[in-house]
């Protein structure tokens, strides 16, 4: 059997610690980044058939435009490539994946295939996040009160729901927020 490393390429991305998009779904926009987090198992698919198994209980599949948020759903990912689902039918057994063991991976994805393909009520955002998703006012207000903050912090636990799978030709590539030293 591969080892993981024979399966991936072997350069990982640095780690997005905090960028800095602006305001998501501004018209002038023609590219957005997005992050999926995974186990580490999953990044050679990924790769190769980009993301593909939505979510059994929405039928979407969920991205984020903050890593750190990604990286924390990726503690729910059992290398199984049923992640956050199975986590949570898991209940009190779930077990909980390991820092080392995550990936965030990273995408490019076309602004025009974004709008075509994203859920237009932006479901799987909890409470804030809903209106920081919805409404650009928000981001600019967030903006003027926060100088010197990054666009994670306005984003974390933030997400957005695909209906159709990501195609593998916006992988831009993965990486580790607590890499193996």
């Amino acid at each position: 059997m591969k080892s993981f490393k024979q399966y991936i390429k072997e350069e990982v991305l640095p780690y997005d610690k905090n960028p800095n998009q602006g305001w998501w779904n501004d018209k002038d926009k023609t590219h957005l980044v997005l992050y999926h987090g995974t186990h580490k198992r999953n990044v050679p698919s990924i790769e190769k058939e980009g993301i593909s198994v939505p979510d059994p209980k929405t039928g979407m599949i969920s991205m984020t435009m903050d890593p750190n948020t990604a990286h924390g759903y990726a503690a729910m990912s059992s290398g199984d490539r049923r992640g956050e689902a199975s986590f949570r039918k898991a209940g009190a057994n779930a077990v909980t994946t390991p820092h080392e063991d995550r990936a965030v991976t990273k995408f490019r994805i076309p602004m025009d295939w974004v709008r075509e393909h994203v859920d237009p009520n932006l479901r799987g955002n909890i409470g804030m996040a809903t209106n920081r998703m919805k409404d650009k006012s928000e981001y600019d207000k967030w903006k003027s009160e926060n100088p010197n903050g990054n666009d994670s912090e306005y984003y974390a636990t933030s997400e957005l729901r695909f209906s159709k799978p990501i195609p593998p030709e916006f992988y831009v590539g993965h990486m580790f927020r607590y890499p193996k030293k």
